[in-house]
């Protein structure tokens, strides 16, 4: 199947690439509205605004006939924007870290999936317009709507999709801080239980048996919990009373000299509370304290710290599943807790920022009595990018779909076309001219209407000469000349191809001499002359035109009929002029139709009948001869051969005649001895002579029935000497053969006395033409002395045909050998009274 993109196509492509522009473009801002998703958008501000430029830019484009000058340069650029399409295509399909630098169109995995696609339609827009200087709109509103419509459903699931990605990771990152909360507060709230024990069992204890129990205690639940480092017990002075080994270390290193921790342990409330400070989070071991202030029996004071170690605060085996994100709490500004084993704290929020591109914000609520805000960072975009590899393909998709539709859509509207509209002129089919005139007469009163035929003169020699493709450009001429001169007249003409070199025009609300006018007018302009490259041509064109004042009814094929019968009418008169129909034109056109169907009924029943002509020689007033005449019985009377002869002669009917009269003047000459001495004539038309075999044929019916070549004549007519080629080689044949040959109504059609010596005949009949006038001494008398003594010295026979004066017989008789054919001695007859005039003779 070839491929081809029409400008009309090319159009409605150009729109869709403006279309996918501006959507964009719309839905980045609605997303800017309407949705606040946290953690990235999926068109970002910077994108929608590109495309929105784009979008302005392509509309301006549009508009603009461009004149690139050097189109091989442009094209040579095709490859180029190929391989850097391929390679960011390429680099998004196979883009798992986000470390990889890409450029600014790495910011943002659904940016990155829409820069091949926005690289490919602009790369598509310039071609098309290296291809089509000019995309403005040629027709196809309808496919641009359901473009438009394919585009913005296809970009708008893509881009809901997209989002539902977003929302979806976004989720999940809510619910991992939403895990370490709910742990973080479960974790704290068995250590602070765990407190509250050991306060329990030493506070109604002596001094001396609290700091055995203590350190008891502290020995059994830093074995017991993993999470408690150390057990630390301070005086009301907040020296140092017991504890174990990282106690020991903790206070030493000075954990606990922050005037806010002092301040936060000497505190008055006897309730079990929870710290911590920079010192101790920036330890090597994040340390969170819970405080218990403790009163002995004696009314000693001290003060119970659990030291823990946050690490071990969140069981991170549960958090495996959102191993996507890196999660921060902020303890204070200057210090981020990771809750992950693999990174480490960070000293500030744009030292986390530095290291990540996305991130949501959370706040978690620690034991309902402080609030800190959570960081968690995407570290892992595999999952993302494999939605949006997925969702990318939903847009190329819509793109290849809407590309099938286009060219659907598109070779659709070119079949209308091509059934509207003729392919070589451009100009309206017959088929389609109905429509298109019922649509028009719909719209307005349509008085003085006309329907006409205009038809080249001869065009077939033409084709036969330029041959096709020549043949095509000049009727596509022809078609722009009528189609100008027709509209420089009058704007509400239709001009529709008809047949072959036919064209049809209609005339509407115009008068009958501004009607004629006009085509003669246009046969005017269609017979300057045409310049086919070296060629230069010289046509003229026949018109035949129907005119109603009024319209009753319109009937497309009616009409036209009316209007070739007036055009066959106009050729007959020699062409190159118009003529209008009249009705007894159409009686005569109806004559021929019911002549044809009727004779041809007539040759298959063989109603069709043989009448002979006596041909007598005047010297010796003997019949030397008889001429066969086609006769037609009908209803009692008779058809004249005048009548059914020419509508024979337009069809293959005329060689049936032929062929049905050779074989019954055959039949009859083999019944009757008295034909088998005398020369008989038959007419043959030239369709019959010219066809390959005749010859033959014929001399194997003579041979076949036993009849002397020289006693049988092939008569045809002198206008038939128009085709000479093969008529002349196949009448030299028969002459050579012994067979006569005459040429019958000799002067009435294309030969001259000059040309007789050249004739393959040995027999000249004279039209009746001739006699007329020469039973008188006249100029007649002498022409048709010239004529017979012209034939006589070139050793023709002569026979007068249409003799019925006795005057001219009497004059005729001077001539020796003349032959006379005519009703002062008979008229044709049939073949039993043939015989019996013979007989009598």
């Amino acid at each position: 199947m070839q491929f081809n993109v029409t400008r009309n196509a090319a159009s409605v492509l150009y729109s869709i690439i403006s279309y996918f522009c501006l959507v964009v473009s719309i839905l980045g801002l609605s997303e800017f509205m309407l949705y606040k998703y946290e953690l990235m958008s999926v068109i970002t501000p910077t994108a929608a605004i590109i495309s929105a430029l784009v979008f302005l830019i392509l509309l301006l484009l549009k508009n603009v006939d461009s004149s690139i000058k050097s189109k091989k340069f442009c094209l040579s650029l095709v490859p180029v924007f190929f391989v850097y399409f391929l390679f960011i295509q390429f680099s998004f399909l196979f883009h798992m870290d986000v470390n990889v630098n890409l450029g600014w169109i790495d910011r943002n995995p659904f940016t990155l999936s829409l820069a091949p696609l926005f690289l490919f339609i602009i790369f598509s827009a310039f071609l098309i317009k290296i291809y089509f200087k000019n995309v403005r709109s040629v027709d196809g509103n309808r496919i641009k709507l359901v473009a438009f419509i394919i585009i913005f459903s296809g970009t708008a699931i893509w881009h809901q999709s997209s989002l539902n990605v977003v929302k979806n990771e976004e989720a999940i990152a809510r619910e991992r801080v939403h895990l370490i909360e709910s742990m973080l507060n479960k974790n704290l709230s068995s250590q602070k239980q765990a407190v509250a024990r050991i306060r329990e069992r030493v506070e109604s204890l002596s001094y001396d048996n609290f700091k055995t129990l203590v350190n008891i205690d502290a020995k059994s639940y830093t074995k017991d919990y993993e999470v408690i480092k150390g057990v630390l017990v301070v005086d009301k002075k907040l020296d140092f009373y017991s504890g174990n080994d990282f106690a020991k270390t903790f206070y030493a290193n000075g954990m606990l000299e922050k005037p806010t921790i002092k301040a936060w342990m000497r505190q008055s409330s006897k309730d079990i509370q929870f710290a911590a400070n920079s010192l101790t989070l920036n330890s090597e071991i994040p340390i969170l304290m819970f405080l218990a202030p403790i009163k002995l029996s004696d009314g000693s004071k001290f003060y119970l710290l659990t030291l823990l170690d946050m690490n071990l605060l969140l069981e991170k085996d549960y958090l495996k599943h959102f191993s996507k994100y890196d999660t921060y709490i902020e303890l204070t500004p200057q210090v981020y807790f990771s809750v992950d084993f693999k990174d480490k704290k960070r000293a500030s929020l744009a030292e986390l920022k530095s290291g990540y591109n996305y991130f949501i914000a959370n706040k978690i609520s620690v034991q309902g009595l402080v609030e800190h805000n959570t960081f968690s960072f995407i570290n892992n975009y595999i999952a993302i990018h494999r939605s949006t590899v997925i969702n990318q393909l939903i847009l190329w998709l819509t793109f290849a779909f809407v590309f099938v539709v286009v060219l659907i859509a598109d070779s659709s509207r070119l079949a209308e076309l091509r059934a509207k509209y003729d392919e070589v002129t451009g100009l309206l089919r017959l088929e389609a001219l109905n429509q298109v005139f019922t649509n028009l007469q719909s719209m307005k009163v349509i008085n003085g209407f006309s329907t006409a035929v205009l038809k080249l003169d001869f065009f077939e020699a033409t084709y036969n000469t330029l041959g096709h493709k020549t043949s095509d450009q000049l009727l596509k001429d022809v078609a722009l000349r009528i189609s100008s001169r027709a509209q420089h007249d009058d704007n509400s003409i239709i001009v529709a191809r008809g047949t072959g070199d036919s064209f049809i025009l209609y005339f509407t609300n115009t008068h009958l001499p501004e009607l004629e006018e006009k085509l003669n007018n246009i046969l005017l302009e269609v017979s300057k002359a045409y310049y086919l490259g070296n060629i230069e041509l010289n046509l003229t064109a026949s018109c035949g035109a129907v005119y109603y004042e009024q319209l009753a009814s319109f009937d497309i094929n009616y009409n036209v009929q009316q209007a070739n019968i007036a055009l066959e009418q106009a050729r007959k008169h020699g062409g190159n002029q118009v003529e209008l129909y009249q009705q007894s034109m159409e009686n005569i056109y109806k004559e021929t139709i019911e002549i044809r169907n009727n004779l041809y009924k007539a040759i298959q029943n063989n109603e069709l009948e043989v009448f002979y002509q006596p041909i007598h020689c005047l010297n010796n007033q003997t019949i030397t001869g008889v001429e066969a005449l086609v006769r037609w019985p009908q209803k009692g009377g008779w058809v004249s051969p005048a009548k059914f002869i020419p509508v024979a002669e337009t069809t293959e009917q005329v060689v049936r005649v032929g062929e049905l009269v050779l074989n019954k003047v055959i039949s009859d000459i083999k019944k009757y001895p008295q034909l088998q001495n005398i020369i008989v004539a038959v007419n043959f038309s030239t369709k019959h002579i010219v066809k390959k075999g005749f010859s033959s044929n014929l001399t194997s019916l003579l041979t076949q029935g036993n009849i002397l070549f020289n006693n049988f004549t092939v008569e045809v007519t002198e206008s038939s000497f128009q085709e000479k080629t093969i008529l002349e080689n196949t009448l030299h044949d028969l002459i050579e053969l012994g067979v006569n040959v005459a040429i019958d109504d000799f002067g009435t059609g294309y030969s001259s006395l000059s040309s007789l010596a050249n004739q393959p005949a040995n027999i000249i009949k004279i039209d009746r033409e001739f006699t007329l006038g020469a039973e008188v001494d006249s100029k007649e008398r002498r022409l048709l002395d010239t004529i017979i003594t012209a034939c006589f010295d070139l050793g023709k026979v002569v026979v007068v045909e249409g003799v019925e004066d006795e005057r001219l017989i009497s004059y005729l008789a001077k001539h020796k050998d003349i032959r006379i054919q005519g009703y002062f001695f008979s008229k044709p007859l049939p073949i039993e009274q043939l015989i019996d005039y013979i007989e009598n003779c």
